[in-house]
């Protein structure tokens, strides 16, 4: 072989060694220039969530006599006026099984605490579904509404667990297949079974029963898949 045809043959060599070695350093470990980012999103298996600082998101908002809901220093506010009066703001979704998280601070109530708030899972549109509830005096509830009648499926118990009066609690209520389940501050405080609803819209809620208003204000919610 002449020299020229050598050189020749080398320079080829030589530029497809660097061609094979640049399509190679995309497959290494930090090859291939930056990752492309990825645009953020829900965690896995979150089907809704609502830190309340956005007043459009969708829940219901009105005042009706006394009582009202609606957004307010970026928390969900619930007000009943009392006297037994159950009131309750949608999310103005759908669902069928769900885990819902959310908490819930009291910030004003009777002076014995005579209420109870909490959430509600496969609402009806007329207040109809499963209500998880606890109470500022520290107890507990599960209770079907079913055309403005409630019914216990676990009457009202004392907890230790639940933090009394003018304080937050954090509430976890799983409504999947026929299971209901509360859970407050990380603890399982009741379970029961109905399969009379399997799916609706979900709603935060709170009752009075003196002739003194209770507001609760809800913050961090999260609805994710059981």
């Amino acid at each position: 072989m002449n020299k020229n045809w050598y050189i020749i043959a080398m320079v080829v060599a030589m530029l497809s060694l660097t061609a094979l070695a640049c399509s190679l350093c995309g497959l290494l470990p930090g090859g291939g220039g930056e990752d492309t980012p990825q645009p953020p999103g829900s965690p896995p298996g979150v089907l809704f969530q609502d830190d309340f600082n956005d007043p459009d998101s969708g829940w219901e908002v009105g005042d009706y006599e006394g009582s009202g809901v609606g957004y307010e220093n970026g928390a969900y506010s619930v007000t009943s006026h009392g006297d037994g009066d159950t009131m309750w703001g949608v999310a103005n979704q759908s669902f069928d099984n769900l885990i819902i998280e959310v908490d819930a601070t009291q910030v004003s109530a009777p002076a014995n605490n005579n209420n109870d708030y909490g959430v509600a899972c496969r609402e009806q549109g007329d207040g109809s579904g499963y209500y998880l509830l606890i109470s500022g005096d520290g107890g507990y509830a599960i209770l079907k509404a079913k055309e403005g009648n409630f019914e216990p499926l676990v009457d009202w118990t004392e907890s230790d667990i639940i933090r009394p009066g003018n304080a937050t609690n954090h509430i976890r209520a799983t409504c999947d297949g026929s299971t209901l389940a509360l859970f407050v501050n990380g603890q399982r405080l009741a379970t029961a079974e109905d399969d009379t609803f399997t799916s609706g819209d979900i709603a935060l809620t709170t009752t009075s029963y003196e002739d003194e208003p209770t507001e609760i204000q809800f913050d961090n919610l999260v609805v994710r898949e059981p």
